[in-house]
Order: C-alpha cells, then sequence, then structure tokens
C-alpha cells in the first residue's frame, strides 16, 4: 500500500519543514527554500531487480509560483521527499472536498450524473485554493537588522497559491470516470482566479483532491452576520471575551482552573488571503492581536467589565490607591512600576494580602493597640483583610492579637511593606508579589472568574 496519498503536503528533503515542524523561521537565503507540494497522482513502488532495493515511488505533485503567476507540476521520488503532517487551520473556512461522502449521506446513487450535478448545484462560482495555502501563507523569514541585531520578521510568499473560483469541471478521462483503486470520481475543476504577475485573469485545471473548499465568512452561521458584528462593535465602542490560542493553568490551582479566554477591544476588521480577521487590542497580554472571524464572539459593554478605578475623584475627593479594598479570589487591572522603574500593566488575581514587617519591636510600639501581642518569635509577615471603613485588620494563626486593628496610617508608614500576593496574567498565572505602594493604578474587574477561567477537557 502507498505511504503517499493525493492531497498530501510534502517537501524536498533540503527544505527546513519537518513533520508537524511548519512554524519554522527561515533566515539567510530564504529563495533557496524550495515549495511546499501537493501530491496529485502516485505511482506504484517499484523495487531493483538485482538487488531488491526499495527505490521509492513516483509523486506527481503541484505548486504555485507567486512570481510567474503559474501552477508547476513536478514528478518527484518519494525517497527525496518529506511529509508534511499539516492539518486544516482550526478555523471553519477551509474545507475537504468529499464528493462521494455528499451523496451518500443525502443517500444518493454513486452515478455520474449525480455527481455531476453535486457541482452544478453547490460548488460552480464557489472559491477554492491549493491545499498548500496555509503552510505558504504563514512561513516567515528573518533576518539581523544592523542597527542593534534584533531579527526583522516578514513573511515569505514566493509560492503563495491564489485565491480561485470555480468555473468549470472535467473528468480527467472520458473513458474511465472512477479510479479504480479508491472508487472515487476522476474529475478536475476548472478553476480562474487574477493572475498578479501577468496583471490578467488565468484558467487552469485542478484535481479536486490538491484544493480546498473556501467557505464565506458570512456563510458560516445562517442566523448572525459576523462581519457586522465585528463592524458595529468598533462603530459602537465594545469589548468581546476571546478565546486565547494557548490556555494556561494558574499556578496553585487546585480545582484545575484554566485561563481560557481574554476581554479583546476590537479596533478593525483584517483581510488575510483567504479569510477576516477581527484585530483588538488584548487585556491578558496588553497588547494588540489577532483572531479569525470564524464564530460568534461575546460581546460586553465596558460597565459590565470593569468597575471602581484608584485613583479617581469622586464629588471633588481623590480616591487613592489604598483606598481599593482587594479580595481574595477577585481580579483587578493594574498599572505598576517596578524596582528598575519600568512600568507595566497586568491583570492579577489576589490571593493573599500581607504586611512585611521590618522592624517588629518599632512596629508594636507604633501601634499601641498591639502591645500586649507577645509572640513566640518576632514576625516579619502577617496576613491582613480589609475592615468596612478601610481599616486593616490583621490575622494570627493562634488568635493571641488583643486589638487586631490597624488605622489607614499604616499606608504611610516607612516600617512596613503592604504586599498583594496573586497569580499574574501576564506572567502565563505564575505566582507574583506585587508591593502596595508600587500600584500607580487600579481598576476592578467585575466577574473575573468567569470571564478568564475554564476547565480544560
Amino acid at each position: 500500500m502507498s505511504e503517499f496519498k493525493p492531497g498530501e503536503l510534502i517537501v524536498f528533503k533540503t527544505h527546513p519543514f519537518l513533520h508537524k515542524l511548519t512554524n519554522i523561521k527561515i533566515a539567510a537565503y530564504s529563495e533557496y527554500s524550495s515549495p511546499v507540494l501537493v501530491v496529485k497522482d502516485i505511482k506504484d513502488k517499484v523495487f531493483d531487480k538485482q538487488t531488491g532495493k526499495d527505490i521509492g515511488q513516483q509523486l506527481h505533485c503541484i505548486y504555485y509560483n507567486s512570481r510567474d503567476g503559474k501552477f508547476s507540476d513536478k514528478w518527484i521520488n518519494s525517497n527525496l521527499v518529506n511529509k508534511i503532517d499539516f492539518s486544516v487551520s482550526e478555523h471553519k473556512i477551509l474545507i475537504e472536498f468529499n464528493f462521494k461522502k455528499e451523496l451518500e449521506k443525502a443517500k444518493k446513487e454513486l452515478s455520474i450524473k449525480n455527481y455531476e450535478n453535486l457541482i452544478k448545484e453547490s460548488y460552480l462560482n464557489k472559491k477554492v485554493v491549493l491545499k498548500s495555502v496555509d503552510v505558504e501563507l504563514f512561513k516567515k523569514r528573518v533576518n539581523r537588522t544592523k542597527e542593534n541585531g534584533d531579527l526583522v520578521e516578514n513573511n515569505h510568499l514566493e509560492f503563495l497559491p491564489p485565491l480561485m473560483t470555480i468555473i468549470g469541471y472535467k473528468f480527467s478521462d472520458d473513458k474511465n470516470k472512477f479510479c479504480e483503486k479508491l472508487g472515487v470520481p476522476l474529475i478536475e475543476l476548472k478553476c480562474k482566479w487574477y493572475n498578479s504577475s501577468s496583471k490578467t485573469f488565468s484558467e487552469a485545471f485542478l484535481k479536486y483532491e490538491t484544493l480546498y473548499s473556501v467557505q464565506e465568512t458570512q456563510d458560516l452561521l445562517l442566523e448572525k452576520d459576523l462581519l457586522s458584528d465585528v463592524h458595529d462593535s468598533i462603530e459602537e465602542n465594545k469589548f468581546f471575551i476571546l478565546p486565547i490560542s494557548n490556555p494556561f493553568k494558574l499556578e496553585g490551582s487546585e480545582n484545575g482552573s484554566y485561563i481560557t479566554e481574554t476581554i479583546g477591544h476590537s479596533e478593525a476588521i483584517v483581510y488575510k488571503h483567504y479569510f477576516y480577521q477581527m484585530s483588538y487590542f488584548d487585556y491578558i497580554t496588553y497588547n494588540k492581536s489577532i483572531i479569525t472571524i470564524d464564530r460568534p464572539f461575546t460581546e460586553i459593554s465596558e460597565k459590565d467589565i470593569f468597575g471602581k478605578k484608584y485613583p479617581n475623584y469622586n464629588k471633588g475627593y481623590k480616591v487613592k490607591v489604598t483606598d481599593c479594598k482587594f479580595k481574595l479570589g477577585t481580579y483587578y487591572s493594574i498599572v505598576y512600576k517596578d524596582a528598575y522603574g519600568n512600568i507595566t500593566r497586568r491583570i492579577i488575581k489576589i490571593l493573599d494580602l500581607f504586611i512585611c514587617i521590618k522592624d517588629f519591636s518599632e512596629f508594636i510600639e507604633t501601634y499601641r493597640s498591639l502591645e500586649s501581642w507577645n509572640p513566640e518569635e518576632e514576625l516579619s509577615f502577617v496576613s491582613y483583610s480589609y475592615l468596612e471603613d478601610g481599616k486593616l485588620f490583621i490575622h494570627s494563626n493562634d488568635g493571641s492579637i488583643p486589638s487586631n486593628t490597624l488605622p489607614k496610617a499604616i499606608f504611610n508608614d516607612e516600617n512596613v511593606e503592604i504586599m498583594l500576593n496573586a497569580n499574574c496574567l501576564l506572567r502565563k498565572g505564575k505566582f507574583r508579589n506585587f508591593k502596595l505602594k508600587s500600584i500607580l493604578e487600579v481598576r476592578e474587574i467585575i466577574n473575573g472568574e468567569d470571564t478568564f477561567e475554564g476547565i480544560l477537557f
């Protein structure tokens, strides 16, 4: 049995891509990289008559040369290639052709007439693209800049196949219209595309096994217009709850909670070769990101995401960061200045609140209500929570503190450092400690647990 099938992707052995490793960036002279080939036909494996050694199969392949604006055919020995294990993108826009399965599902006879009717009724004037499209579309090349040695990345689109429209069809062999090995029809689709090289339109017959059917974004859902929803959200300054590509677990989570979604502020609609994407600002990474528009996104308004902001002015009174009563298990968006003066924005989930005491004797002396508190050892850390009036309530494991309340003046006490222990989403949910005095801005996030967390199955 053949190791290869029509429609599979292969590359010449000198190509840097290997099996599932198709996200390798190509440096130096990237033009030496050969195209990704799509298998059209396969000849039976043969062996050397003298030695019995496997000398491989002949594979008839196709690729598109973007510079010349032409599809090229090539016969190549299977011993000279590597198979690329690349599945269709996660989005639902690229669909495998399977005429036989469609007829069987419709409980129709697998006759030539029914195959022809299926193509005429369902596929004429529809979009198609060569199966190598995604590998070629996301192929990257990198070069160093002269200034600081950083790598500059750009697209390597020399073999990117065009988006085409089906305008006709034919059988490859007028006498033998079905494959005697697989029982599938030997159909070629006549495709038309705009040729950017010749600045005109070109046509070619291509085997349907080498192509994907391209779904229209506006046809993915009957009940919703996905593009209009995104367009309207931009006009109305709306937000979306969006899935993240690589969910991560919160460090220390006992219930198996993962961060699976983020808050996104939509900014623009982008068309990328054959599909639409939404450019948005991601509040987990605090950076711009992009997502394919192939499903409805949960829309949400700003007032349903963000709560009180600190510092702020309320009726002429300045509300400071220290007025925020942090709650355990709650999410906050903060602006933080680290020890090196770097200012970053991030979302955190509060796990613990504690006071770092530099001089315990001075601490007891300053807060007279605690002077009868005599723990066995001088403490460096003590947990706290907030009272309704904004004062602090400190905790002891043995319950030995006579009066647990500390005044607001503690926020200005140089002998203590008030700390927040939290999961930091900017750092993939890892534990981080934040000094309260280094937090420049805080904003509450409403129902953050429901917004960000999910369970992976």
